[in-house]
């Protein structure tokens, strides 16, 4: 169910609905059964063409996957220090949020112990969600020892500056995107109320979405955005081995004011929802793509000339 959302008539007080039409979308998520090939319900869905301006090349988010070879603390920060610094390059990025047309990155560290500092060679692979490598590269740096082993933020970070530009090339490439003055730049808030890794996958893969939508994303509505988007999930209580379980995609404006709202609901097997979402995460997402973006598409087209 799509829910008409209602915007202030520039030439009345009194609200009014905008008009768009958006295929009904339902929410129909399944629980993974063993040794059976996982069901993509929204794999059929196709979102509302988008205007040119808003359909760049695709792109896929970069899942970096455990490193091997070094002291858990330090393999945890450093890929935390990747998909961080990948992120800051503007590809979605998890240390184990994915979906099926994600790369997956991976490294492998040889430590060379001295007095006070050590010698690492890492070497990253990236693959495509197919397998097929994309990429080596091999770094080399010293580092101090004690910092290495304890998982120190800083020394990870530093492995990863140089690297996470050249990895975010292969993946988006090299073409410069074309400056388009006054074009929509979206803030994504917190998702509210999601059970499981619903909150952290649903937020990474409508940043996705929306990215392949060729829409501009920030950080905070404080740096620079225009519009702002909020999602909220309830999920009922479980009844005959089923929970409802229903989404609300609310646009607003920045600077304040519901532009409008994209909703989405069915009943899902109960506690299907508490761990991984996984690939549900992504069609969920994709599902609701075409809503969000007419609304931000009309709201830019109901700005006066020159905003």
């Amino acid at each position: 169910m799509i829910r008409r959302a209602r915007t202030p008539c520039p030439s009345d007080p009194v609200s009014r609905p905008i008009p768009f039409a958006v295929p009904p979308v339902l929410l129909l998520l399944v629980a993974l059964a063993a040794c059976q090939p996982l069901p993509h319900p929204f794999g059929e869905n196709h979102p509302v063409p988008l205007s040119p301006m808003m359909s760049p090349p695709d792109a896929a988010g970069i899942v970096v996957r455990p490193i091997v070879g070094a002291p858990p603390a330090a393999a945890a920060a450093l890929a935390e220090a990747m998909a961080d610094a990948l992120r800051n390059e503007d590809v979605p990025s998890d240390t184990d949020a994915s979906n099926r047309h994600s790369y997956h990155l991976g490294a492998s560290v040889r430590a060379e112990p001295a007095a006070d500092r050590t010698r690492l060679i890492v070497a990253w692979q990236l693959t495509d969600a197919a397998g097929r490598v994309m990429s080596r590269e091999t770094m080399t740096r010293e580092v101090p020892n004690e910092a290495w082993r304890r998982g120190d933020e800083t020394v990870a970070k530093s492995l990863v500056a140089t690297l996470a530009p050249t990895l975010a090339r292969r993946v988006e490439g090299d073409t410069p995107v074309e400056h388009v003055p006054h074009a929509p730049v979206v803030a994504i808030a917190p998702v509210i109320g999601a059970p499981g890794d619903g909150g952290r996958t649903l937020a990474l893969s409508i940043a996705d979405a929306l990215r392949r939508a060729g829409i501009a994303l920030k950080d905070k509505p404080a740096d620079q955005a225009t519009y702002l988007l909020a999602c909220k999930i309830e999920v009922g209580k479980p009844a005959g081995g089923h929970q409802q379980v229903k989404i609300a995609w609310t646009v607003s404006r920045a600077a304040g004011g519901e532009i409008g709202q994209v909703s989405q609901e069915n009943a899902v097997p109960a506690g299907s929802l508490d761990g991984p979402w996984g690939d549900t995460a992504f069609d969920v997402a994709n599902a609701a793509l075409g809503g969000i973006v007419q609304l931000i598409q009309q709201a830019q087209a109901a700005l006066p000339a020159g905003k």
